[in-house]
């Protein structure tokens, strides 16, 4: 009688399988640089010549006491 394999197995080996001879075309993933904020002109980016309103400053009091 035959044996199966796992199918959750079968699909990791397909996976590896398929990232390999994606490696062979693109070639190894770069190193990515670590996420630091916001990029520059990104709306969530402060301006600096803009003060901060009071629940700014208190939201900044709130987490720099943590």
């Amino acid at each position: 009688m035959w044996h199966l394999p796992c199918p959750r197995a079968v699909g990791r080996a397909i996976c590896r399988a398929l990232s390999t001879l994606g490696t062979l075309y693109i070639g190894p993933h770069p190193e990515v640089e670590p996420l630091t904020g916001p990029a520059p002109g990104h709306p969530e980016r402060l301006c600096a010549d803009v003060p901060l309103t009071p629940l700014e400053r208190r939201l900044v009091r709130e987490l720099e006491a943590g």
